[in-house]
């Protein structure tokens, strides 16, 4: 492992802001310019869709262990169903995020979305929400969610201004932020029940939907290229990730994050609130806000100092989220496994804005869809493999020993990866 710095430091591409420059300034300042043109109705799309998955995260995760009472496998497999789609659809996603306009596709993911959430709303209006049903529906947002990340991530090239790191920093910050909110408002279904806050989800999605044509169509160097679609196109993205270290090493890390840290996340917290502390849908709703507000958090600090080494300071995220991990799987307090999460998240920012961003400076345009979607199958692929096993880890060794077997193998791995390959210098 490196032994001196912890690779944060002004960025090279640009001169650290002053401590007032806000995110709102950043903004404006982002939309102002000609290449920045679009970022404040793309960022708003970006608030829409992760304020409705925060609500989204709370009131599935409730309606599972807390109205249907499942067991922990059940659990599992429920979560696990709004991740399955993203395993064989994103690099189908990717693909067809190369060839039409990102802009419309989005304002489709989120009516469909929409939809979607209406039909979940009114099944538990009418009071008889099933197991299979409530997978039924993961399954649709699912796929919904596969065509719309490699979208929006081609989108945030062409609308970022000339400070990519800044960019991906400032959406980052939205993303959780929005996330976190939707996460905290989700926590009033203990007051109204899941309906009311299902409907109100339905309508966060669709606010996305109308701000996505405030952006400006694309230059005709950067529209995208319309060709008929071969069964091959849908690994190019793979194949030019296969050949540079740059792409395929952060893609290993991020493949870890989905099999270690996302499977335990979504599994075991709600469980542990429910059976560990014997809580309600309002103490999860905290538990799961304080991730994304540790994010929020560490993506406004990384947008003034910036990262010198991506590499090393992702690796360095990485021990930090295992170190919490395994903190919280020791058995703590409620109120420290609150402090634990809200760590944890500090370190998911690092990690989440230098991967990304070594990403996107590498894309080649004709190819951004396609690659960005390899990044997003490391997670979203491997994380309902994380959550089907965990489900089941659970019932072997408990929520506690789930939990050590997460944080140790990914202590493991980026071990091999520190020493093994160049990622501490990559910059």
């Amino acid at each position: 492992m490196p032994r001196k710095d912890s690779g944060l430091g002004p960025a090279a591409s640009h001169s650290p802001s002053p401590p007032g420059h806000d995110v709102e300034q950043s903004l404006t300042s982002m939309e102002g310019s000609e290449s920045g043109s679009g970022f404040v109705p793309f960022a708003t799309g970006v608030g829409s869709w992760f304020g409705a998955w925060g609500m989204q995260q709370v009131l599935f995760s409730w309606i599972v262990v807390g109205e249907l009472a499942a067991e922990a496998e059940w659990v599992g497999i429920a979560q696990a169903s709004t991740m399955l789609p993203s395993t064989f659809l994103l690099l189908a996603g990717g693909a067809v995020a190369d060839r039409f306009e990102p802009r419309r596709m989005l304002a489709l993911m989120h009516g469909l979305a929409a939809l979607a959430v209406l039909g979940l709303a009114l099944a538990s209006l009418q009071g008889h929400v099933s197991l299979g049903e409530l997978i039924g529906y993961g399954l649709v947002i699912g796929t919904v969610q596969a065509f719309s990340m490699p979208a929006r991530d081609a989108l945030l090239s062409r609308v970022a201004g000339s400070d990519l790191m800044r960019a991906v920093t400032t959406m980052t910050a939205v993303q959780f932020g929005a996330q976190a909110g939707g996460a905290l408002v989700a926590a009033f279904a203990r007051l109204t029940g899941s309906p009311p806050m299902l409907f109100l989800q339905a309508g966060v999605f669709l606010i996305g939907a109308f701000v996505q044509r405030n952006i400006p169509p694309p230059a005709d160097a950067a529209k995208p290229r319309v060709s008929e679609f071969r069964p091959a196109d849908f690994l190019q993205g793979v194949r030019h990730v296969a050949q540079e270290e740059r792409l395929w090493a952060p893609t290993i890390l991020v493949v870890a994050v989905g099999l270690f840290f996302i499977g335990p996340y979504v599994v075991v917290f709600p469980l542990m609130v429910r059976d560990a502390y014997g809580l309600g849908v309002d103490a999860l709703s905290l538990v799961l806000m304080l991730f994304p507000l540790g994010t929020i958090l560490g993506s406004l600090v990384l947008r003034i100092r910036g990262v010198r080494r991506k590499g090393r300071a992702a690796l360095l995220a990485l021990v930090c989220g295992a170190s919490m991990q395994a903190a919280i799987g020791a058995g703590v307090p409620y109120w420290a496994f609150v402090g634990l999460t809200l760590i944890w998240g500090l370190g998911g920012s690092v990690f989440i804005n230098c991967s990304r961003t070594l990403f996107q400076e590498s894309a080649p345009i004709h190819l951004r869809g396609s690659v960005l979607a390899v990044y997003q199958l490391g997670f979203m692929g491997a994380a309902p493999i994380g959550t089907f096993l965990s489900g089941f880890a659970v019932r072997q060794f408990g929520l506690h020993g789930t939990l050590w077997i997460g944080a140790s193998l990914m202590l493991g791995l980026v071990l091999w990866m520190a020493t093994q390959t160049r990622t501490p210098r990559m910059v």
